[in-house]
């Protein structure tokens, strides 16, 4: 098996020795140090860590391609917001999430249970739950260039009497250009949510723009901004700038880190999330 601890530039190195491929009939043309005669993941990303097929054993990013994979994540985030008034809200969530990857194909459940302190009759319960499929493409292998496209359905797990069906669409683009990262998305949520009185519903737009750097193969860290418009037609556009880092502790384990800072009266003051995921592979 490849060493878990082959760094980006060690790879390049590698395939600068090799001369492009010819020396003493060898190929390697993702430089991922598996010959392509025994490669059965080719143009894996540069920075990725590779098991002895050649296929990526960490994802470290949600637009990377993988192999096929499934894992499960444990997500604790303490949120805190006092949008506009003099009441300081504080929620804590617990999440759930499972993924199944099956080459660009992909299957995501998600759903949480939160715990809030605000003067309201409901403090606790179940948020809405989502279920994704996604399909990622390579566009340009020689940019290393990934796109990735998200259909969802929000089930109204929240318990609410105007609380109905949402569906999104979102696209998504990577590049990974000498362990440097940047991405952006698009993604549009039809609401399905009926008007109360004081407050009508309406869809939703959101762009997120960021860049990140690999650190080492088994850590990456990023800075991205979020900007989109509220369900709520009565509030303030939704604007926030986070910080996340990822870190795989070994080929089945990893944690991510995340801190959310609120930009706009709508949107929460600060938000962090700490989440814990295992790997089956």
């Amino acid at each position: 098996m490849v060493s878990q601890h082959r760094a980006a530039i060690v790879r390049i190195l590698i395939g600068l020795l090799l001369g492009g491929g010819l020396l003493l009939g060898y190929s390697d043309s993702d430089f991922d140090g598996v010959s392509d005669d025994k490669d059965d993941c080719p143009n894996t990303p540069i920075t990725n860590l590779v098991d002895r097929y050649g296929c990526s054993i960490i994802k470290i990013m949600d637009n990377d391609p993988m192999g096929s994979q499934y894992d499960v994540i444990l997500g604790y985030i303490y949120d805190r917001a006092d949008y506009g008034t003099s009441e300081d809200i504080a929620t804590l969530t617990n999440t759930f999430q499972v993924d199944a990857f099956m080459e660009n194909w992909g299957a995501e459940l998600f759903t949480s249970y939160f715990v809030s302190d605000a003067n309201q009759s409901e403090r606790s319960g179940m948020n809405d739950t989502t279920l994704s499929l996604y399909y990622g493409y390579r566009a340009l292998e020689e940019y290393n260039i990934f796109l990735r496209l998200r259909l969802g359905a929000i089930f109204p797990t929240k318990k609410s009497h105007y609380n109905k069906m949402d569906y999104l669409a979102s696209l998504s683009a990577n590049v990974i250009i000498n362990g440097y990262a940047l991405f952006g998305g698009y993604t549009y949520t039809f609401v399905g949510d009926e008007d109360i009185e004081f407050y009508e519903f309406q869809n939703t737009h959101a762009f997120h723009v960021g860049a990140g750097y690999y650190i080492k193969a088994n850590i990456y860290m990023s800075l991205s901004y979020l900007y989109a418009n509220s369900i709520v037609k009565q509030a303030d556009n939704i604007r926030s700038a986070s910080l996340y880092l990822f870190y795989g502790i070994n080929t089945n384990w990893f944690a991510t880190l995340s801190y959310s800072q609120g930009l706009s009266s709508s949107t929460s003051d600060l938000a962090s999330n700490l989440r814990i995921g295992y790997y089956f592979q």
